[in-house]
Formats: structure tokens, C-alpha cells, sequence
């Protein structure tokens, strides 16, 4: 029996490249045919003439399905909803424009047969400009610190997930989704693979400064390390505070006048410290009301054993 896979596509006001991205999917029959594939178009609220050419091609092409959106809600909100319909033993993802081209899922799939949950790929070299790589770059750093992202990880809009992955991640509920963070919490097993980066076909990016600040943002959706770090600045001005006070009393030169600086310091940094336990209690609350797991199930032989019990006790 053939393995399932999900194909998924975000689509902003790409009617002009949708036609050219379908083609060069079909083209790649020579893989593709060793499984059962749905193609999974959404329309991110891009308008009526996204939305007709999806449904052209939908009608053309048996295995393409369209979800058409009622607004822009952003890239990996869309990539969600295409995730909640994907039926797929392994579900891929590809942007619009291919840039990220079909005849590199195969190199993912592979890597994915290693034992990896997720493979990202990694680009050979980035035909980017220079705004766009450096907002990639500040991304990075940031994924970094926040997420535990290890250094070596590279991320990309080309990806692919195990069902279980899948499963997992369309739990999430918050408005303000990155699919890192949710791929980092759902699985340490993850790998890169290097892929080519191809020349956008048709038009230029949909992400504006301010989509990418909305994007960096989400980063703070999946780690409280922000609010630790006020827990941390207080601890530190509070030990400085009193060494310097120490010092004073020592040297003999403590007094109101010399001692009022370190007075405010300890201050400053019992505030903070109260600041940092705030922080910390509201930040386990949203990671619960957010659906961060207490343990994801990638397999489980409880079934295989339950019929061994039964058939020994019946």
C-alpha cells in the first residue's frame, strides 16, 4: 500500500504562479507517483483572483484541494488550517513562488526515513536581498535564545513533518503561531537537509517590515525567558547592591550620603526580583491556556501488548 502525502501551499496573490507551481508538481511524476498525494492550496485572504485559481485547479487536477480563508491571518496560521485537512503519513510544505521547488521534497522525504520527525531544509545559497537576509539573520539569533533552537539548525519555508507532528501542532490555538516553536516543542528529532534555492517565478514577497516584526514576535508565544530575565537583572543588582554596601562599611566611608546610590540599587532590584516572580506565575499560566505539551506520543506498542494480555487471559 502507498504511503500518504500532504502537499501544503500558503497562497498571497499568487493567481499568476499557482498555475506554474501546479505544473511543476505534476512534472515530478517520476517520484511521486510511489504515494497517494493531495496538493493543499490556501488562500491566506488574497482576494477573489487567488481564490478562482484555486478552484481552477481543483477542478483540473483531481488530488488539488482549496481552502479559501475569510482574512489574511498570516503565513503559519494558513499553513495550520491546510495541516487540519492534510491526511498524509507525511506532510510537506512549499512556498507559492517556487522558490522552494518540488523537486526537492524528495531529498526531505529521504532524510525523513533516518528516523527523523522533522527535516527542514537548508539553502545552499539564498537568492534574497540584503533587507530580507538580515531580518532572516536577527530571526535566527532570536529563535536561538528564546526557543533553544540549536545552532546548527537552519529553518526554511520547505519542510517535512511525520503525522504525529502534524497531530500535535494543530493543537495549538494561539492567534500568533510559529511553526519552529511548535516543531521544537513537538520533537527533538529533527535534521537539515541541503536544497537549492531557486528564483521567484512571478512578483515579489507578501511579507511587509510589519508582517515580519508580527512573525519575530511570536517567538515570545514559546518561551518565558523574557520575563526570567527580570527575575535575573534583580538577583544581580541586589548582590551588587550589598557587596557595595560591604565595601563602604569596610573602608570606613559608609554613611547616608555614600551609601544612598546602593540604597537605590537594592531597591531597584527587590523591584525587579517582585517583577520576575509575577512574571514568572503569568508566564506558566499562558504556557498552560497556550497547550504547551506535558509529553508528545510519537509511538506506542500498548495495543500489540494489550492483545498478548487479553489472549493469555481469555
Amino acid at each position: 500500500m502507498k504511503q500518504k502525502l500532504s502537499i501544503i501551499v500558503p497562497c498571497f496573490h499568487s493567481e499568476r504562479s499557482l498555475p506554474v507551481l501546479m505544473e511543476a508538481i505534476v512534472a515530478e511524476n517520476s517520484w511521486l507517483n510511489g504515494y497517494d498525494y493531495e496538493v493543499i492550496l490556501v488562500n491566506d485572504g488574497s482576494g477573489l483572483a487567488t481564490w478562482e485559481a484555486i478552484t481552477a485547479l481543483a477542478e483540473k487536477y483531481p488530488f488539488c484541494r482549496g481552502i479559501d480563508l475569510s482574512r489574511n491571518c498570516g503565513q503559519h496560521n494558513a499553513i495550520l488550517a491546510g495541516m487540519a485537512c492534510a491526511m498524509g503519513d507525511y506532510i510537506v510544505g512549499l512556498d507559492d513562488d517556487l522558490q522552494t521547488h518540488p523537486s526537492q521534497l524528495p531529498l526531505l522525504l529521504d532524510k525523513l526515513q533516518d528516523g527523523y520527525d522533522i527535516v527542514y531544509g537548508k539553502f545552499k545559497q539564498r537568492h534574497h536581498c540584503v533587507s530580507r537576509n538580515l531580518s532572516s539573520r536577527v530571526s535566527e539569533l532570536t529563535a536561538r535564545y528564546l526557543l533553544d533552537k540549536p545552532a546548527e539548525l537552519k529553518a526554511c519555508p520547505m519542510y517535512a513533518i511525520r503525522s504525529f507532528v502534524r497531530d500535535e501542532i494543530i493543537r495549538s490555538s494561539s492567534a500568533y503561531t510559529n511553526l519552529l516553536g511548535l516543531f521544537l516543542r513537538t520533537s527533538g528529532r529533527i535534521a537539515n537537509v541541503e536544497i537549492q534555492h531557486f528564483d521567484r517565478v512571478i512578483g515579489k514577497s507578501g511579507y511587509t517590515l510589519r508582517k515580519l516584526l508580527r512573525l519575530w514576535s511570536s517567538y515570545l508565544n514559546y518561551s518565558m525567558k523574557p520575563l526570567r530575565l527580570l527575575l535575573i537583572l534583580g538577583d544581580a543588582a541586589c548582590v551588587f547592591a550589598i557587596v557595595w554596601m560591604l565595601l563602604l562599611a569596610v573602608t570606613g566611608v559608609f554613611s547616608l550620603n555614600t551609601a544612598l546610590p546602593a540604597w537605590m540599587l537594592l531597591l531597584s532590584g527587590v523591584l525587579l526580583m517582585g517583577m520576575g516572580l509575577v512574571g514568572e506565575y503569568l508566564g506558566r499560566m499562558f504556557m498552560i491556556v497556550s497547550k504547551e505539551p506535558q509529553y508528545v506520543v510519537r509511538e506506542d506498542t500498548g495495543k500489540k501488548t494489550r492483545e498478548h494480555f487479553d489472549s493469555r487471559c481469555g
